[in-house]
């Protein structure tokens, strides 16, 4: 069986690391955020938020390849 470990650092509008995240692929799929600097990180969360649903993406894309998550094209409002 395949597995998947992904790495992705979240930057402020700076261009400073305020956050770290990674994702494994296995049987499930987990995502996990830490938060290193919490002031950086809630002043820009704007940003960081784009750059995390853009890392959710990319994850959830590669576990529809492997068979692990199936992804819909729905708009939420």
């Amino acid at each position: 069986m395949f597995t998947g470990n992904f790495n992705v650092s979240y930057k402020d509008s700076k261009g400073v690391e305020v956050a770290t995240g990674y994702a494994t692929l296995g049987q499930t799929v987990d995502v996990h955020l830490s938060v290193k600097d919490r002031v950086a990180y809630e002043s820009d969360k704007t940003n960081i938020d784009k750059q995390e649903v853009d890392f959710r993406t990319k994850v959830l894309q590669v576990a529809d390849i492997m068979g692990l998550a199936t992804i819909e094209n729905e708009v939420v409002e």
